[in-house]
């Protein structure tokens, strides 16, 4: 009567053990990490995505580095995948939709077509996979997008205009209002971006209506074409004062083909763009460049990361949440490069592609 008491005894303790293991099935395991200060923290790691549209770009790639070591400190495995080039819209889809497949719980596009996107998104949000935009606060035509992180580009391009009336003020020794010379436009490849870049700058060049545009073509925001397209405008306009280009890339393109010509930067001509990418910091302080219109592409990265964080953690963002540009030149690159021009992420307005200021 013992030995069957203990036997049954046995057999319920055998039987309790295996129904209580000690992590429950479809949990998130944790994980331990070490962040950059070297302090231990406890994560549920993550599967994110970041999809640029390319990675021809160092924006791109500064971005995609700053949401890498981000996801780094709390434990998350970034996934970056991106089409060959910029203006392949189906290859862009197709990686979202990859990624869905994959299992990602999020992930942040920055698109060239928001329209070309707008199923891909749509397949996510049935699918629950979390939706951000980068690089861009212009909402979506269609699609459920928790939050837009990126910095008001016709803002940003207006204060390159006025920094260049400013330029060529100082060049013919006039009052900004009375600045006189000629500019030239590189656009990008046609979409919003390339859109506001455009309209904002032309606003800024209100402050110096005495300033002529001579010229827009696109230079599809590649280096090499900038440099073509200035080749051919300064052979039909030799004096061009500025080149502004939608990207820094384009700029270097057109500086670099000024330069081929025997044109002096910064004497004979300024070039200006947008994106504060390092090598365009490099070369103004190298004296071969103007300005660029920073805008913190790898801090950018971080905020996409964290922005991930808050809503995984419950918190309330905003559903634009706009980061900071500034004019970066001679005068202020130590302080951009180290991080002091920098200021937190607010809360934004969308950015409607309409050639009118947001907000």
């Amino acid at each position: 009567m013992r030995k069957k008491n203990f036997l049954l005894l046995l057999m319920i303790t055998l039987v309790a053990c295996n129904a209580a293991p000690s992590n429950p099935p479809n949990s998130t395991p944790a994980i331990v990490s070490t962040s950059s200060t070297g302090a231990l923290n406890t994560q549920s790691t993550h599967y994110v995505a970041v999809v640029p549209p390319a990675m021809t770009s160092p924006f791109h790639v500064s971005l995609t580095e700053g949401a890498k070591a981000e996801g780094a400190k709390l434990g998350w495995k970034v996934d970056v995948q991106a089409a060959a080039s910029e203006n392949d819209f189906p290859a862009q889809v197709t990686i979202i939709q990859q990624l869905i497949e994959m299992g990602t719980e999020a992930i942040s596009i920055a698109t060239l077509n928001g329209n070309a996107i707008v199923q891909a998104v749509k397949t996510a949000n049935a699918r629950h996979v979390m939706i951000f935009i980068n690089n861009s606060l212009t909402p979506l035509p269609g699609g459920d997008v928790i939050a837009y992180i990126g910095y008001d580009q016709w803002r940003g391009a207006a204060k390159l205009g006025i920094y260049t009336c400013q330029l060529l003020a100082k060049k013919y020794n006039t009052p900004v209002p009375e600045a006189k010379g000629k500019v030239f436009i590189l656009l990008g490849i046609d979409g919003f971006h390339a859109h506001r870049r455009t309209q904002g700058f032309i606003a800024g060049l209100a402050q110096c209506p005495g300033v002529q545009i001579v010229g827009t073509q696109t230079a599809e925001w590649d280096r090499a074409e900038g440099a073509n397209v200035a080749t051919a405008a300064l052979q039909q306009t030799p004096d061009i004062d500025v080149f502004y280009g939608n990207s820094d890339e384009m700029g270097i393109g057109a500086a670099l083909a000024a330069e081929k010509l025997g044109m002096k930067i910064n004497q004979d001509f300024f070039a200006v763009s947008i994106d504060g990418n390092q090598p365009t910091l490099d070369l103004i302080k190298e004296g071969k460049y103007t300005a660029t219109l920073g805008v913190y592409p790898t801090r950018m990265g971080q905020t996409v990361i964290d922005t991930m964080s808050d809503v995984m953690a419950g918190r309330k963002v905003p559903p634009f949440i706009l980061t900071p540009s500034v004019v970066v030149d001679s005068s202020n690159l130590e302080d951009y490069e180290a991080g002091k021009l920098w200021t937190a992420p607010t809360a934004g307005f969308p950015e409607e592609d309409n050639g009118l200021p947001s907000g």
